[in-house]
């Protein structure tokens, strides 16, 4: 049973380093500001399980939760993940397990082109969108 979920577009940083933001927090187990906390979560799409650690920043003003180990690199790396694709992250209920994290991407250069590829589906060379009588 699904418990929670959280949707990101990435940016350049979340590739080093994943900054978890608060709707995320509420899905994740209780972080110790004071040591790394392992999760582990389910690539939904290639089937892979990976292993992240959140840690908190206390750089600056505020403290800030990241996702920084090598685990994520591994992940970002193995989906050639880039600026401007979307993370869903979600939480499950397992009744035999304890809570499952899974973790699945959009590709956004995938939608750009498939936008693109429709848009000349529909428009012939002569500016026409194909259809008779128009």
């Amino acid at each position: 049973m699904e418990s929670g979920r959280f949707e990101k577009v990435l940016n350049a940083t979340d590739l080093e380093r994943l900054v978890v933001t608060t709707a995320m927090l509420e899905i994740l187990p209780p972080v110790d500001p004071n040591r790394d906390t392992p999760i582990r979560v389910f690539d939904n799409q290639k089937l892979k399980t990976y292993e992240f650690m959140i840690s908190i920043r206390k750089n600056g003003r505020y403290q800030k939760a990241v996702l920084q180990s090598r685990e994520w690199r591994v992940f970002v790396r193995d989906r050639g993940i880039a600026a401007g694709d979307v993370l869903y992250f979600w939480a499950e209920e397992e009744p035999a397990h304890r809570t499952q994290y899974r973790i699945a991407l959009y590709k956004a250069a995938l939608r750009r082109k498939f936008s693109a590829r429709r848009v000349s589906l529909h428009h012939g060379r002569d500016g026409r969108d194909g259809r008779d009588g128009v």
